[in-house]
């Protein structure tokens, strides 16, 4: 059969495998399916090699699992973080990784990735996740941080991610789309490259192993076996040899390909996996609901309020001035707080530079006004400005000088007179034991300025109230009341508590102080080389018991004098008598161990003092069930600082006693003295937390629509908190007692929850500031209700009590002035589901140092 000659670069050669192929109809289908999924499968490998190669170099990779750094972090990235070391500086402003405050709780075994957006002054750190409107209530401290955010990876952890917390339907999803990606991709590049068929013709004859159907090229008989065949018809078969052979090495390379692909998408998902296993970040707070779509600015505004005067009448204009360089200025708010009203009143929202309002004040009452103004950012972060006070006179006004809550000796009085017109007045100033409403003339006949001088020492310490009086012919006005004023001439006792001799080392020392009126405001501890009058203070306390350590290495060895000096809040102090003639004497070992807390949870952190003249070689801390002598070493200590950790969990709960031994340079042992009665309780049901909002007019004042927020570590059987009650809103009454009525001092006045005709097992707040007058109490009528929260998984009763109206003594309420961290004593009533009493050692309120209320 003669042969057909095809030119190879003629049209007929393109056969619908190549170009003519792909530009039909039936090949452009086939062309974009698989090139999109090369490029989706280029794209997955790439994103993979770049989130599993820095792991190679020591970088850690993990998988995010929360929104709360939306938009920049979403579900399902992988964020890439160098070790954090000791010589870092901890970036305020950036991304870091670090472990939580509770390591012991429900985040153990995971990271947080937040944003550092301000340093405390205590040298901790505050961090919010960018999505979360509320910063986070837990302080950051150095020692947490374990990484910082180098770079993300968009989500190329979601499959293990998947994988890690059983969403096996995402998964099996998308292996489905991958696969059907990686098959179209070599399936179709098989489909659109030139056909390779062996059993098909080929241009050097009918078959692929014939030679023009058994003839040779040259259409004559096939040479005889043994024949030398010419070169020029060897080629072909050479030609067929060689195809075969491309042929095979093609379907193996795209095996390989294929299994390189698989393989890599299995070390993806596993190691997705293992990241999301061992380091994955969560957030307490999840707003996946957020709006929050622009960069944070975490810098509040600045605002000042312009003092419309010291009096004002008729309308006068009251502005502010506000600032903010980030974000910018979206309002500002002034308000005003009228004569006795407990609740701020708007004047007016102004949204642009002036911020100024017109304020009529005839529309309220003559009196004492304090005006503030908020200023908000278009980030949304607000700040008040300190408050400025004016009297508003419209017609005549009387007004007495507050002379404070404790008074003595000669104090200075002063009454004025506003928009008195030209009448004569005659002023005297009126005294009344608190709440007898009998008054009594202090001071009569004043002439302008009308300044008067109380001699408080002839009348008896107590409360009183005060008043000014303006008379002008029968007419008679009466200045606003200044109620609860006490006098207080009484110095407080005090005395000094031998600390023995010789002394050593770094010890403890005492002193006991009262004061039945004002109470003890602080204790100062001193010494004095025997025989001398040079006295230095070397510690000062403001709280019961008044005892201090301290290192007695900081002093020469010699003879010594010790002293305290007791101050009550009137200001008046009484300094004790001295102990002589106690020696300090350095020159012998001495170890102490220090107290470690009433209560120990979790691992606490034992601590010890020592001084060896010979060298310290070791010290060994030692604890022992209460009242026994079987002492087991906690830890041994060979060098600074004298502290190591333990873990009480390891121990029964119970009472436990400590000590020290300590080895000096010549091989002497040195026991220090037992501390005593420390109580471990690791107690699965506890007090987690106490917070306040604020929702009254003045920030550090206890006020209606205040709320407190118990917060348990587990779900508690609400009947247990009160008899019979559901957690539904239930009427209650709040007692705030001020601290010397319970002998804790004046900064510590006492909050607890009581009901009529039941209890309210919540236990006691110890505030750690003065919100009452002293030796008063207050009653709140209140409101307390019971909610469920989730935090890691683990879901906590939290009972909010919210204060309604003054039930009694509103007049003993003060504002704090300074910020504190409240203490909760819950009481071991309160249960769990499971019959599980709460543990009664006490929570310390979490998050930044603030004036609460």
């Amino acid at each position: 059969m003669p042969r057909r000659s095809v030119n190879p670069e003629s049209p007929e050669s393109a056969g619908p495998s190549g170009v003519r192929g792909i530009l039909s109809p039936e090949g452009w289908p086939v062309f974009v399916l698989s090139t999109v999924s090369r490029l989706y499968l280029g794209v997955l490998l790439s994103l993979a090699g770049v989130a599993l190669i820095p792991v190679l170099l020591g970088w850690q990779g993990s998988v995010v699992r929360s929104g709360s750094m939306e938009p920049h972090v979403s579900v399902g990235d992988v964020v890439l973080s160098t070790a954090f070391s000791d010589g870092d500086i901890v970036p305020v402003g950036g991304v870091v990784r670090f472990t939580p405050a509770d390591p012991g709780g429900p985040h153990a075994g995971t990271t947080v990735l937040h944003r550092i957006v301000s340093e405390n002054t205590d040298g901790s750190y505050t961090t919010a996740g960018d999505a979360n409107a509320e910063l986070d209530t837990a302080p950051l401290y150095r020692e947490q941080i374990v990484g910082m955010a180098r770079l993300l990876v968009p989500a190329v952890g979601l499959p293990g991610l998947w994988l890690g917390t059983g969403n096996i339907a995402a998964l099996a999803l998308w292996l489905a789309v991958t696969l059907l990606c990686l098959w179209a991709a070599v399936g179709g590049r098989a489909r659109t490259g030139p056909e390779e068929d062996d059993g098909g013709p080929h241009p050097d004859g009918d078959g692929p192993d014939s030679d023009g159907g058994g003839q040779d090229p040259d259409g004559g008989d096939p040479p005889p076996s043994g024949t030398s065949v010419p070169a020029r018809r060897r080629l072909p078969r050479i030609r067929r040899a060689a195809g075969r052979i491309a042929r095979f090495g093609r379907r193996h390379e795209t095996a390989g390909r294929v299994l390189g692909v698989v393989a890599s998408l299995c070390a993806l998902v596993l190691a997705g996996a293992a990241a999301f296993a061992s380091a994955a970040f969560t957030s307490v707070t999840r707003n996946e609901g957020n709006l929050f779509a622009a960069a944070a600015d975490w810098n509040p505004p600045t605002v000042t309020l312009a003092n419309p005067g010291t009096t004002v009448k008729d309308t006068v204009t009251v502005s502010a001035s506000a600032a903010d360089a980030e974000s910018g200025i979206r309002d500002v708010t002034i308000q005003y707080l009228a004569p006795g009203a407990s609740a701020w009143t708007t004047l007016c929202t102004a949204a642009a530079s002036p911020y100024a309002c017109a304020w009529n004040t005839k529309a309220g009452a003559d009196g004492t006004y304090s005006l503030r103004a908020t200023a908000t950012d278009k980030a949304g972060l607000a700040t008040t400005s300190a408050t400025v006070d004016t009297v508003v006179a419209n017609s005549l006004l009387v007004t007495l000088s507050d002379p404070g809550e404790i008074v003595k000796g000669q104090t200075p009085l002063t009454a004025n007179l506003f928009n008195k017109g030209t009448a004569v007045y005659a002023v005297r100033i009126e005294y009344s034991l608190a709440g007898a409403g009998k008054w009594n003339t202090l001071c009569a006949n004043l002439l302008s300025p009308y300044n008067c001088t109380w001699a408080t020492t002839a009348f008896a310490n107590d409360y009183y109230d005060l008043r000014a009086v303006a008379v002008a012919g029968t007419t008679t006005t009466y200045s606003a009341t200044l109620t609860d004023v006490l006098v207080d001439n009484t110095a407080p006792t005090v005395s000094m508590t031998d600390p023995g001799t010789p002394l050593a080392g770094t010890r403890t020392f005492t002193a006991t102080a009262a004061d039945a009126d004002s109470g003890v405001a602080q204790v100062q501890l001193q010494y004095s080389p025997n025989g001398t009058t040079n006295w230095t203070t070397f510690c000062t306390v403001a709280v019961a018991p008044f005892s201090c350590r301290f290192d007695t290495t900081a002093l020469a060895n010699g003879s010594y004098a010790f002293r305290a000096i007791a101050t009550d809040a009137a200001g008046t102090s009484t300094i004790s008598t001295a102990v002589t003639a106690r020696t300090v004497d350095n020159t012998v070992s001495s170890v102490s161990v220090e107290d470690p807390g009433a209560y120990l949870t979790g691992t606490v952190t034992l601590k010890a003092a020592a001084n060896a003249p010979s060298g310290i070689t070791s010290i060994r801390i030692q604890t022992a069930p209460s009242g026994t002598s079987t002492w087991t070493t906690r830890c041994t200590i060979t060098g600074t600082p004298l502290t190591c950790p333990w873990n009480t969990t390891t121990v029964a709960d119970g009472l436990y006693d400590m000590r020290a031994v300590l080895l000096d340079g010549a091989g002497r042992e040195t026991t220090s003295a037992t501390v005593t009665g420390r109580r471990v309780d690791n107690s699965p049901l506890r007090a987690a937390d106490i917070q306040t909002v604020n929702a009254g007019a003045t920030a550090g004042r206890l006020e209606t629509g205040d709320a407190m927020n118990f917060t348990y570590t587990q779900q508690v059987n609400t009947a247990t908190v009160s008899p019979g009650w559901t957690g539904t809103p239930l009427a209650v009454t709040v007692r705030l007692r001020d601290g010397n009525l319970l002998g804790l001092g004046n900064a510590a006045d006492s909050l607890d929850v009581q009901r009529t005709g039941s209890s309210v097992n919540l236990g006691a707040v110890n505030l750690n500031q003065n919100y009452v007058k002293n030796r008063k109490t207050v009653t709140f009528n209140a409101t307390m209700t019971a909610a469920t929260v989730t935090v890691g998984g683990v879901p906590r009763t939290v009972v909010t009590v919210t204060l309604g109206t003054v039930a009694s003594a509103a007049s003993s309420i003060r504002t704090a002035g300074a910020a504190a961290a409240m203490v909760w004593t819950p009481l071991a009533a309160v249960t769990n589901a499971a019959g599980t009493a709460c543990s009664t050692a006490p929570a310390t309120e979490t998050g930044t140092l603030d004036r609460d209320f």
